[in-house]
This record gives C-alpha cells, structure tokens and sequence, in this order.
C-alpha cells in the first residue's frame, strides 16, 4: 500500500462513525486506504475518548502544559491583590475555574510565572543574613528564651508579658507584665525599654546569662537594614551575653518560651479577671514561684520534678548583676570588637549619602550610586568608607553608639544587695 497522506480530522471521526455502526476495520481501512492498524489506532482513542499528545519539545514556561486561561486567571488575581502569594492565589483559583487541586499549578511555578509575568506585583523579600541558631545548650542558664504574650485583658486595657525561660532546666524566668496604650493602629507592642527592664529584673535576681534568644520582632533584629545589629543587640554585647536570633518564621526555635505562653496562662489569666496590673503581677509571680520550686515539670531534664529541686544550683547564673552598677558593668569595648569584625556593603543614594544601622552618613554627591563598603575603627570609634577598589573615601564618627545610648534609661530604685561583688576581672585594678 501505498503511503498517504496523515488522516484528517474528518476520516477520524468517519472511523469511529464506521466502526460504531459495524463495519470491520479491514473494510474501513480499505475504504481510506489505510493501514488497518492506523485504522484501530484511532479507533480505540475514539472510544476510549481519549487525546493524543502533540509531538515535539512542549512550549517553554513555567505553566505551558497548562491551558491558557488558568495562567490568565493567575495574573488576573495577583495583579488585583500584589500582596497575595502563589499559594492563596492557587486557593482562589479552584472555585473560579472549576478545577481540582491536582490540575492546578504547584505554588512553585506560579511564583515562576509571577516574576516573568508581573514583577511589578511581586512583594520583596527581605535578606535573612542570620544563620539558623545553634541549639545545643547543655547547662542551666546557658541560653535563655524570651518572648512576649500579646493582648492580655487587664480591666479596660491591654496587657502584653514578656516572659523568660531557660532552655535546659526549664525554670521560669521572669513573667513581667507591661500595660499597653491604644494607638489609632491598635494596641501597643513592647519597645526595647520595656524588654531591657524585664532583663534588667531577671538579671537581678538570677544573673547574667551566656545567651539570649529572641525572635525576630524589630525591636531585636533591624528590618531596614538587617546587616547592623540592633540597639538591643549591642547593649547585651556590653554586658558580655551573646545575642541569638531564631530563625524567621520558625516558631519551634521558641518552642520552649511559646509553651511557657499556655503553662502561664493556664495558670493565671485564662480562668480569672484582673482589674488591675499590679494583682495581674502578683499573681504571675507567685504561679511562676511554685512552677520553680513545687510543680511537677514536664520539661525534659526535670522529669516530673520542679526545677529547682533538680537544678538547687540554678537559683544564680554566678555572674552577679544589679542595674545602678550596671555603667560599670557595661564594656564598651565589648561592643567596639564586636562592631570591628563585620564589614558592611551599601549603594550611595543620589544625594551623597549611605544609610547605616538607624542614621545616614554623608559622603558627597561625587560617590552618588556608587558601592562602597564599611567597617568600623575602635581606636577613633569611626566608621571607614572605602571605593570598590579600596581606595580611601573618608572616616566618619560613629553616630548613636555611645555608652548612654545602649544602655539607655535604667531604673533606680531597687536597693543595692550587701556583699556585691563584680565579675571577674575587676575593671581598673
């Protein structure tokens, strides 16, 4: 038999037509003058009612085996609502389309299709610089936990706790309640005061831990410029405790500070009222009293017994502090090697000057869009800015990073304890 030409789409539908009625396919095939298993080949897609794939490479994109109208509709939303991700995108789409799950596109390629399509929608993701904590901790009062309860009900207001454990014995820290005003924007967070006088309080009692681990609320790390340490960061440098941030959206990095959360407010605001800050306190502090010394933990070193009964050494981290010693405590030169060892990279804005940590530096109009990078001299206390090449540009005082700026304001009226002794090496002897 000769070759001839591909069936049409008409002598395809003939086949199944023929076929159906109850022709053979020999006599069909003799009919188109075609193979009789060309003949059977589309008559079994006919009846099986199904397509055949096209030949060749498929089309280059990121949702091309898709059809078109599904890549249009994800547009369509993302351009409406820019601060949706492909996820909820992917979400809204299915009862628009009339689709499954399973014939949409994954989250991943509608990112893709997002960043070719519509960039301008795209939101900006902030650089996460930190790397993910080191969570081996294996002493009382090595590292310490810390994070804030929100929109507690205390009489017409609001309360927020910063609460405080300890990682390896699992004591209870500190549960120190703060009244939040009302803003046009909702209640009030905590500001980096606050967090320093809930430290400021434990350290009194406890002492000065290695560590500290918060999240990543801007009042710990700097959401403008996520390179430069925050205040709050350098004023824990000076007191010589490291400064651990948890990853970004990695709630379990707190885990054991975010079960504090439920264990404290089983304990005190979930089955009782306050009308007052002052009982709600009371109140924290004698529950976060018998968690320590009576209550059955659960954490995982005590194994149902209290903390303290476990830990009797863990009532003091042996580095003794108090806050109206706390100018003397604090090492600026701590801070100075700690600032020493990084080097920071920024583009000079038009108008001559960079954008360090919270203030701006002037380097002149001439270095406009130029990239230079940054490191700090402890002997002047100044920053260096440099060319690409290395070259010099010029030194610049270091602005807000004073001694009262770090430590800012520090509350006086706790009596200073008998027998206080500062910690090893005693500065100017």
């Amino acid at each position: 038999m000769t070759q001839r030409a591909p069936l049409t789409q008409a002598e395809k539908q003939i086949i199944f037509e023929k076929k159906t009625a109850g022709m053979s396919l020999q006599q069909i095939s003799e009919g188109l003058q075609c193979s009789s298993e060309t003949v059977r080949k589309w008559w079994r897609l006919g009846r099986d009612r199904r397509t055949v794939q096209p030949r060749g490479r498929p089309k280059q994109g990121p949702v091309s085996t898709y059809p078109q109208a599904v890549s249009e509709k994800a547009i369509e939303l993302k351009q409406a609502h820019p601060h949706w991700g492909p996820k909820k995108v992917r979400l809204e789409m299915k009862p628009v389309l009339g689709m499954s799950e399973k014939e949409l596109p994954s989250p991943a390629r509608l990112s893709v299709l997002f960043k070719q399509r519509c960039p301008e929608a795209v939101q900006p993701r902030q650089p996460r610089l930190l790397p993910p904590p080191d969570l081996k901790v294996s002493s009382v009062h090595q590292r310490w936990q810390m994070d804030a309860k929100e929109g507690i009900p205390v009489g017409a207001g609001r309360a927020n706790v910063q609460e405080i454990r300890d990682i390896f014995s699992g004591l209870i820290i500190a549960s120190q309640a703060f009244m939040t005003p009302q803003t046009d924007k909702g209640w009030q967070h905590l500001h980096r005061e606050d967090h320093q006088q809930a430290l400021r309080r434990s350290f009194s009692q406890w002492g000065l831990p290695p560590e500290v681990q918060t999240d990543n609320d801007p009042e710990f790390a700097n959401l403008t410029d996520p390179s430069f340490p925050t205040l709050f960061t350098l004023w824990l440098v000076g007191l010589g405790v490291t400064h651990i941030h948890s990853r970004p959206h990695r709630p379990t990095d707190q885990s054991q500070v975010e079960r504090n959360h439920r264990t404290q407010g089983d304990f005190v605001w979930k089955d009782q009222t306050f009308d007052q800050l002052e009982p709600f306190q009371l109140a924290l502090d004698y529950h976060r009293q018998i968690y320590n010394e009576r209550y059955p933990s659960q954490a995982t070193h005590c194994h149902g017994y209290p903390p303290l009964s476990v830990f009797p050494t863990a009532r003091t981290t042996g580095r003794p502090y108090h806050p109206d010693l706390e100018w003397d405590l604090f090492d600026l030169k701590r801070v100075d090697a700690f600032l020493a060892e990084r080097v920071w990279t920024r583009k000079v804005a038009i108008n001559g000057t960079v954008h360090l940590g919270d203030h701006y530096y002037i380097l002149g109009r001439i270095w406009k869009s130029q990239v230079v990078s940054i490191r700090f001299l402890s002997a002047s206390r100044s920053f260096r800015f440099q060319a690409k090449d290395g070259s010099l540009i010029l030194d610049l005082l270091a602005l807000g990073l004073e001694k009262e700026h770090l430590i800012g304001l520090i509350p006086a009226h706790i009596p200073l304890p008998a027998g206080f002794q500062f910690s090893l090496p005693l500065q100017g002897v």
